[in-house]
């Protein structure tokens, strides 16, 4: 697997306090600060009223005791609303580094937002780590951060069923896509990835093909786009002679890929390990198989012996 180093998250203000405590503490004083201000209004308010609240020295300055627990309840507001804010910039930052393909760099930021932020934040964060863990080929924490997700919508069933199938569990990944449920109105296909990786490792690579074809790309889950291109081009390399037309509209690599920023989809596949690393292909300068200039030419050009077009010599890919 690919090993990225990448400076670590440390901000000016923690002094070496981890982001998690540092934000939890925040959350913690923010909840404080509200609690009092509103229980002190709501105290004077039933009580004694507040026009006749007796005042506060606070040195500089004499002030009503409604309005120091107003100040301290707006102080707490204002205080968790930049809280919140953070860890949304937190969240962003993981998410531009995932997509980025630097899933080492994303991990932390993505780890602080799921623990610190609304429950929007925490399951979209929650999600990204999960992704991110998929693609260092940590099938195993993926796994688990699936199973402890804090919002289970149709997305997680099918990450688990992906995660399976790469593991060669076909079963266990059969009975986990049965259970994505879509949202009404919702066309995205979120069981494509899973069930191409399932056909393949049961060899069926037309049926793979065509599964591939049936769904357009704009029904594609965004994050799988570039695996399912992968699988795409795998399958249709193992055809054998077999002729399956190419359908408009399907998923195409929109720029050529780069094998190294697939290699998590073959920790346990063979077959695939050996596609990417393009055993079977001329060899570069250095004596070494030339993996990525080789997919990039099965994907954008090589497919054409199985398509029954013909490529110019400069592959014009759909959407540019």
């Amino acid at each position: 697997m690919t090993t990225l180093t990448t400076p670590s998250l440390r901000p000016a203000f923690a002094g070496g306090l981890s982001l998690k405590a540092w934000f939890g503490g925040l959350k913690l004083l923010s909840s404080l600060l509200a609690y009092v201000g509103s229980g002190g209004i709501a105290l004077l308010f039933f009580g004694q009223g507040i026009a006749n609240a007796p005042e506060v020295d606070l040195v500089v300055a004499r002030l009503p005791v409604s309005l120091v627990f107003a100040g301290l309840f707006c102080a707490g507001a204002l205080l968790e609303r930049w809280r919140r804010w953070q860890v949304e910039h937190l969240a962003r930052q993981g998410w531009e580094m995932l997509l980025a393909g630097r899933p080492d760099a994303a991990i932390r930021p993505l780890e602080v937002a799921a623990h610190g932020g609304s429950d929007a934040q925490r399951a979209r964060s929650h999600y990204g780590l999960t992704l991110a863990w998929l693609r260092k080929g940590d099938y195993e924490r993926a796994l688990s951060l699936c199973e402890a997700t804090p919002a289970r919508n149709a997305q997680t069933p099918a990450l688990m069923a992906i995660i399976s199938a790469l593991y060669g569990e076909l079963d266990d990944a059969r009975t986990l896509v049965e259970e994505i449920r879509r949202p009404m109105f919702d066309k995205t296909d979120y069981a494509l990835l899973a069930q191409a990786v399932m056909l393949c490792r049961q060899e069926k690579y037309v049926e793979a093909v065509k599964r591939i074809q049936r769904t357009a790309r704009k029904d594609v889950p965004e994050m799988d786009v570039g695996a399912v291109a992968v699988i795409h081009a795998f399958a249709r390399s193992r055809l054998g002679g077999q002729r399956v037309p190419l359908k408009p509209g399907c998923v195409l690599p929109e720029k050529p890929a780069r094998a190294s920023g697939y290699e998590y989809l073959a920790r346990d596949w063979p077959e695939l390990a050996a596609f990417l690393r393009g055993e079977d292909a001329l060899h570069g300068a250095d004596g070494e198989p030339a993996a990525d200039a080789l997919l990039e030419e099965r994907i954008a050009t090589g497919l054409a012996l199985h398509y029954e077009v013909t490529l110019p010599e400069q592959p014009v890919f759909p959407g540019r």
